[in-house]
């Protein structure tokens, strides 16, 4: 296993069994997707992301300047190092990825019917309310809620929190090593 962002949460993921079906919500280089596929016993795993230039905002303090951000030309890069991972973990197979904006891509997901969600997209306070809200419909009950950038507690932790809320879940956050989880 490598030290990509998901590397925390291997665990909690195969705590929910085999044949699992998830989602990584901004994949960038693909290394998060690629240790999912090799530590967890995956029936199909989902990628989001449109390879976009962004300008990302999240800080342990925000103060509304960049944090950093990739162009058009380091984002086909990350584009082509996911797509070449991917081709050659002999699990293609299981792989979808669906090269749009999130808010577009979860048009695509059926309510319900994924065992747990990989948060990485997350750039602004709005941003991350925004997906929150859309995606969590999608992960079946008992199952989780997975991110990283948990030390981003105003522009991470507090929207998921406000969404958890509005769902009714009053199932606690989990937060280690700057990932967390919760049990939808």
């Amino acid at each position: 296993m490598n030290r990509s962002d998901v590397s925390n949460l291997i665990l909690a993921i195969n705590t929910l069994g085999d044949n699992l079906v998830g989602l990584e919500l901004g994949v960038l280089k693909g290394e998060s997707l690629i240790t999912i596929l090799n530590n967890c016993s995956i029936k199909k795993l989902y990628g989001v992301d449109s390879w976009l230039p962004y300008t990302d905002f999240l800080k342990h303090i925000p103060d509304g300047k960049p944090a950093g951000g990739a162009t058009i030309e380091e984002q086909d890069i990350n584009r082509f190092l996911t797509y070449h991972a991917i081709k050659y973990s002999k699990q293609k197979h299981k792989v979808e990825i669906i090269e749009k904006d999130s808010l577009e891509a979860v048009k695509q997901i059926p309510d319900n019917s994924l065992d747990f969600i990989f948060f990485d997209a997350m750039m602004t306070e709005k941003q991350s309310y925004e997906e929150a809200k859309v995606y969590y419909p999608k992960i079946k009950k008992g199952g989780l809620f997975t991110g990283h950038d948990a030390n981003c507690t105003q522009q991470v932790i507090e929207p998921i929190e406000k969404v958890k809320k509005e769902y009714g879940n009053d199932n606690k956050i989990v937060i280690f090593n700057g990932c967390f989880f919760f049990k939808v």
